[in-house]
This record gives C-alpha cells, structure tokens and sequence, in this order.
C-alpha cells in the first residue's frame, strides 16, 4: 500500500493491508521532516531507516478482536490514513500432561507466581525510545517446533491460558543465543518460566527465553545479536527440554515467526522443523 499526500512529499511507502491476530509488521513512510503517527489509539515510534525514509513497528495482540483497525501518519499538517484488517487466525490446540503442583497453584506457590507476575510485568516498563538493533533479528536456537504460537492448551485434561510463545525442542545443554542487540531486563528464576531471561530491543520490542538450564547474563547488560544467553532447559513447567522464546511490541503478545518475517535474516525458516 503506497498513500501520498499530491507534491507534498509525504509518503505511506508500505503498510500492510491486514494482519492476523499475533502478527507484527513495519509501516515505512517517506518524509523530508519529522514523522508522527498513531494505530489504535497509540502513537507509532518513527526510527530513520534511510535518507527521508523513516520506519515504525505495528503489531497486534494474540487476542485481538477481528476487525478494521484505523493507521495515520503525519508530518507537520500532512496527515495520511489507512485501515488495517485484524484477521481471526486458526489455532490449534495442544494436550500436556504434567506434575499437579505446576498445575493446581495453592498456597506459597500461588503468591510466588502473582509475585513473579508482576516482576516481569515491570520489566517491560521504560523501554529505550529508539531500536538497539542494526541488523535482522536471528533465530535464537535452531530446531523442532513443538508448540506453536497460540495453541489453546489443555493440560492435565483442563482448558489452561493461550500459549503465547513458540517452543523449540533441542538437547539439553544446545545455546541458546540473543536474537538481536538488545538490554537485559530481566534474568532469574521463576516458577512456571524457569530460568528466565528476558531483553528490550528498543521501541518497546522484548524478547524472552524460558526454561532455560541456566543463563549467563544479568539484569543491565547490554548484550550483542548472536551472544549466548544460557542453555536449553526443563526448569519451571516444562515437559522435556525446550526453548520457549517469546515476543511481546508495546504490550501485545505476537507470533515470533512474526518478527522473523517483518525484520528477520534470509533464510531463518531452515532452522526449524515441525513435529512430524
């Protein structure tokens, strides 16, 4: 989609007509001067791309309800509009099997999760206002999907919350390594996550690494695209040794998949394979 405002200058280069629920993508306008914008009721963080080319994420909770959602871009008085259709996507469902104290939380258990709850919560606040990233976003772990995106879950035979990552089965002990450059705003223990290990990537993008065997980094650290971050895992509430790697833009949890294809390096789909 490519909006323009008639020898203004002001372009809406690329914007995507529609996007699933989940799903994230990048809105590229052209502009000699500073560039505004908003997508539902929020405002969009412009970053330079290239010369008079200015770059913006969108993205769209896992729950979303399906439906236009209305996109504008201003620079100064110029002002463009566009529509973007949020899409029902189908997930599946997913049946687990697991011990009944990562399950039934009672007591200490129980504090200890809302405690955990609220500790990642406010790791994802104060974001840095501009991408710490350069280069395209990597693929942290190459392996088997084991869950996808989204999957409704039943465990121990009881509808439980949507899964809102993407597991990756490797060995216990595989690296696991940061998708991008980014800062470290969390790294700990947790019940259900495990070891967790979560990154700011700027403009509001996380990532997060769970189940983790152990991690290498702290709370602070400003780590490089490609640096291992700790080690495949079966700590919090895991069935076998897996990755768990999440994604959340501005508050919504989206599809890493997602990410890959809006920003991510060529080829990225070799190093994964499904359950067969």
């Amino acid at each position: 989609m490519t909006l323009a405002t008639p020898a203004l200058g002001l372009q809406l280069r690329s914007c995507p007509a529609s996007l699933g629920q989940g799903e994230m993508a990048v809105v590229e306008v052209q502009a000699k001067g500073k560039v505004t914008g908003g997508f539902v009721g929020e405002p969009l963080f412009f970053f330079p791309y290239a010369p008079d080319l200015y770059r913006a994420l969108i993205g769209v909770d896992l729950e979303a309800e399906p439906g236009p959602r209305g996109l504008q871009v201003a620079e100064g008085e110029r002002v463009l509009r566009a529509t973007v259709m949020v899409k029902r996507r189908p997930f599946g469902l997913q049946r687990l099997n697991l011990p009944p104290e990562m399950v039934e939380l009672r007591g200490e258990a129980l504090r200890r999760v809302r405690r955990e709850k609220a500790l990642i919560r406010r790791a994802l606040l104060g974001t840095k206002p501009q991408p710490l990233w350069r280069r395209p976003f990597l693929l942290p772990l190459r392996g088997r999907i084991t869950g996808a995106f989204g999957l409704q879950r039943l465990i121990n035979g009881r509808f439980r919350s949507r899964h809102t990552g993407l597991d990756i089965a490797a060995p216990e002990g595989t690296p696991v390594v940061a998708t991008n450059d980014g800062v470290v705003v969390l790294a700990s223990s947790l019940y259900l996550e495990g070891n967790t290990v979560i990154m700011d990537h700027g403009l509001g993008l996380y990532s997060f690494y769970l189940h983790l065997k152990e991690f290498f980094v702290k709370r602070g650290q400003r780590i490089q695209r490609g640096k291992v971050l700790g080690l495949v895992g079966v700590s919090g509430r895991a069935s076998g040794p897996h990755l768990h790697w999440g994604v959340v833009l501005r508050g919504k949890r989206v599809d890493p998949l997602s990410l890959l294809e809006a920003l991510g390096e060529q080829g990225w789909k070799r190093g994964l394979s499904r359950r067969p």
